[in-house]
């Protein structure tokens, strides 16, 4: 069945079927959701997970598909077309990247710069040149490198079997659950915890993850867009204390705009774990903050009546023909 449906999303893509649906529908545009990209994903992999992880020659192949196949645009351009001062060109494409990895500027950026493809990078700005992973790293870390067969968690009370490949990865889920709702010390306190309770000692990656500000004002030399990811990547519908969430949102957007010497007008929302990723309570809290727009993980296109404040965003995918089936059927959608 599923060599079925691969098979006929290839067709689909392939006889241009769904580009010719996409011409009848109203300007919409895709923003399209990356991570890490590197030489070699393997590399690091106990740390930064496979499923956010491209490999650099995989990202080249899909800018330059964006390239030849679509219009790049920012999200700025994105942001006039919502409030009507600017027309979207067809088959608009915005690139994003959350989180802030030295590997944006180094691999990605390299592509982007080559092609002439702006991007924007949403940085969470507890991280940015700091030698440590972040909080969901050392946590897959942790799991990635236990010799233990149980975690007795603390936190939830109970023990998770760790011996199968499925219980370990439930009782992963489990774990960035747990962190997700926290900030700042509590953050930190509960990963150590985890580490403690895995047997594994806490350790700085090989080389340094994350871009340090120097290197950040590089992007925005390229002409790349920098927007905030928060303080320490909770997700913010699940903070309990009011003055801790007011801090992810505002307090990243001052350290960053302090910084820079310029607004930060963009925000993306951390979807570490945990459904949903905002309320109406962080909606409000990114309107007052500033924020002109704001990126979700949810998938599907931009269109002219989208809240620019809860924008939506599609995965890229690994292969070819996931890439563009995403895409394609982003812009066929009714």
């Amino acid at each position: 069945m599923r060599g079925l449906k691969s098979f006929v999303k290839r067709a689909l893509v392939k006889t241009g079927s769904l580009e010719l649906a996409a011409r009848f529908r109203v300007p919409r545009a895709a923003i399209l959701m990356y991570h890490s990209v590197r030489a070699d994903p393997k590399l690091g992999a106990d740390w930064i997970g496979p499923g956010i992880t491209h490999s650099t020659r995989v990202f080249a192949h899909q800018m330059e598909l964006v390239g030849r196949r679509f219009s790049p645009v920012t999200l700025d351009h994105i942001l006039l077309f919502l409030i009507a001062q600017k027309q979207l060109p067809r088959r608009a494409v915005a690139i994003t990247f959350d989180d802030g990895y030295l590997d944006n500027l180094e691999e990605a950026a390299t592509v982007l710069n080559r092609l002439g493809i702006p991007a924007a990078f949403y940085l969470t700005t507890g991280l940015i040149g700091q030698a440590d992973a972040p909080w969901f790293c050392r946590v897959r870390h942790a799991f990635m490198k236990t010799k233990r067969n149980e975690w007795p968690s603390s936190g939830h009370q109970r023990n998770w079997e760790l011996v199968a490949p499925a219980s370990r990865d439930a009782a992963l889920s489990a774990a960035y659950d747990l962190c997700s709702r926290l900030t700042k010390k509590d953050q930190q306190q509960a990963v150590y915890a985890i580490e403690l309770e895995l047997g594994v000692e806490p350790v700085l990656p090989e080389s340094r993850l994350m871009m340090n500000w120097d290197e950040i004002r590089t992007l925005r030399r390229s002409g790349h867009i920098v927007g905030s990811h928060t303080l320490t990547h909770p997700n913010t519908a699940h903070v309990s204390q009011e003055d801790a969430l007011r801090a992810e949102i505002f307090e990243s957007k001052r350290q960053l705009e302090s910084y820079l010497r310029e607004p930060v007008v963009h925000f993306s929302y951390p979807h570490p774990a945990l459904r949903p990723q905002w309320n109406a309570k962080t909606l409000a809290m990114t309107r007052e903050a500033g924020y002109a727009t704001a990126v979700t993980t949810n998938p599907g296109p931009i269109r002219a009546h989208s809240n620019p404040l809860l924008l939506t965003r599609i995965n890229a995918g690994s292969t070819e023909d996931e890439f563009l089936w995403n895409l394609e059927r982003t812009f066929a959608e009714t």
